[in-house]
């Protein structure tokens, strides 16, 4: 997949490689994360992470953004500030996954 710039909001990524500290941090390779609107103030190329319950609590750029995730699915979304949008929420498991949320169970809730 090419890389997009801006990625848009509501594209799916899985952390592929981990860096110094991000088990420290929490964080495991495989895990799975949205891309959330993007803030006036903050600019484009402040990339807002959102985590499986819909937090947005995460920031990065597009550089490292790509470096350490791969993208599952680039979201067809086209309002990059979410004007008029709902709030991402927490991501919904497809009921025949067992209820596990993995990136195959997230296509469809995305």
């Amino acid at each position: 997949m090419n890389q997009r710039i801006p990625i848009p909001p509501r594209s799916v990524l899985r952390i592929k490689k981990l860096w110094p500290h991000a088990r420290s941090q929490g964080h495991e390779k495989g895990e799975i994360r949205r891309v959330g609107y993007y803030s006036r103030q903050d600019g484009l190329d402040c990339v807002w992470l959102v985590d499986g319950k819909g937090n947005y609590d995460w920031t990065t750029d597009h550089e490292w953004l790509y470096d350490v995730f791969e993208v599952i699915e680039y979201s067809d979304e086209t309002d990059l500030h979410g004007d008029d949008r709902p709030a991402l929420g927490a991501m919904k498991p497809k009921a025949d996954q067992g209820g596990v949320i993995n990136s195959e169970s997230l296509r469809s809730s995305t």
